[in-house]
């Protein structure tokens, strides 16, 4: 079993119970969830619970850009770097851009990503290898354009070079 703790800051319980289910889903039974209401606890919980990855809910009365600041700083110094995922009730295109800038590393939105959670889990933390694991979802179409871009570039190259 690997231990996939994740530490979350929010006070909206209807959440954390779509998180949990999230988390169970996608991760597996290896995981956990500690919860913090407030960013000053998580930062005080953060070394202490070795947590993998921060979820942290945006809510305008809750947060700001400084206590953010303080969140990223926090991570950064443990002895783990633990990603930070924002959940915002709207996607905002300037709290994005600030967000992203100072270190955050996934910016979503309740209202339209919601279902996506378990996936973005999946993608900061560690889970058991399935026996038969469901192929990933791409834009086939575009990867193999790039493929044969790459590749005509790499014969141009190389012919020239001979």
């Amino acid at each position: 079993m690997i231990d996939s703790t994740i530490l979350t800051i929010t006070t909206d319980t209807q959440l954390l119970t779509i998180l949990r289910e999230q988390l169970h889903d996608h991760v597996g039974p290896g995981s956990r969830m500690i919860v913090a209401p407030t960013i000053d606890e998580a930062c005080s919980l953060l070394e202490t619970t070795h947590a993998r990855l921060v979820v942290m809910h945006w809510t305008r009365d809750q947060a700001s850009y400084d206590q953010v600041d303080r969140l990223l700083w926090t991570s950064t110094v443990t002895s783990k770097h633990a990603p930070i995922v924002v959940i915002a009730e709207r996607y905002r295109t300037d709290q994005a851009t600030m967000l992203f800038r100072m270190g955050v590393s996934e910016y979503i939105s309740r209202t339209h990503h919601l279902d996506q959670l378990g996936r973005v889990f999946s993608s900061f933390l560690p889970h058991p290898i399935a026996t038969n694991p469901r192929p990933v979802e791409t834009n086939g179409v575009a990867r193999l354009a790039r493929m044969e871009h790459t590749a005509s570039r790499t014969r141009l190259t190389s012919s020239h070079s001979a």
